[in-house]
């Protein structure tokens, strides 16, 4: 098995166990009556909420700025040697198909990139990185405080590595996967880095048609 496939099974496997994790606790905390309906919908209700982070032009952004739109978040970082933009090559085709696919579906979209490595993903650095994987992406960065606030509401796992090579650079394991969330912000569906465009294409038209 290659080293890439090996770091990719790890990072989903660190973000599908954390969404098991907080499934556990939703239902050890509900009653039996329709306990995993009750557990499914609070665990989504806790995904997605107010953030206030800079966009790749500088610009300060807040969930209000895409509010009406749906969003397809995927979190990463930019000196990332593989995952991160294996996943984003699936996003931007995933994207290319679906607006042959459902061009309504496309126009509502917004694709985001967010940092989990706000000390070396700079404005600047987003905006020349995004721009090799699709012209709609936009980047969002912030402070550390910035980014470690929009992980905790998202529920996302990112971690620096303690080891650096010769030249300070370092690693930052994640979790790693897309998150759809409707056009108030509110979490509908997630999805493996792994999936193929096709499939990324298909769900985002089923899931947003329902949305009409």
């Amino acid at each position: 098995m290659s080293r890439k496939v090996k770091i990719s099974q790890t990072l989903a496997a660190l973000g599908i166990a954390g969404i098991l994790l907080l499934l556990i606790f939703e239902l050890q905390s509900v009653g039996t009556t329709d306990m995993r309906q009750n557990a499914e919908t609070r665990l989504s209700s806790s995904i997605g909420g107010a953030f206030s982070l800079t966009d790749q032009n500088g610009m300060r952004r807040s969930q209000a700025d895409f509010a009406g739109r749906p969003m397809l978040i995927y979190f990463g970082f930019t000196y990332c040697p593989d995952v991160c933009p294996t996943a984003l090559d699936i996003m931007g085709g995933a994207l290319d198909k679906l607006q042959a696919l459902d061009a309504g579906a496309y126009e509502r979209l917004q694709p985001i990139f967010i940092s989990v490595d706000p000390a070396r993903d700079t404005p600047p650095v987003l905006r020349d990185y995004l721009a090799y994987f699709h012209p709609r992406l936009s980047g969002l960065t912030g402070s550390k405080a910035d980014i470690d606030a929009v992980k905790r509401i998202y529920k996302i796992y990112a971690a620096r590595g303690a080891q650096e090579d010769e030249n300070g650079n370092y690693n930052v394991d994640h979790s790693s996967f897309f998150y759809l969330m409707d056009e108030n912000n509110r979490y509908l569906a997630h999805f493996d880095h792994a999936v193929t465009p096709d499939q990324l294409a298909k769900n985002l038209s089923q899931a947003l048609a329902r949305r009409r």
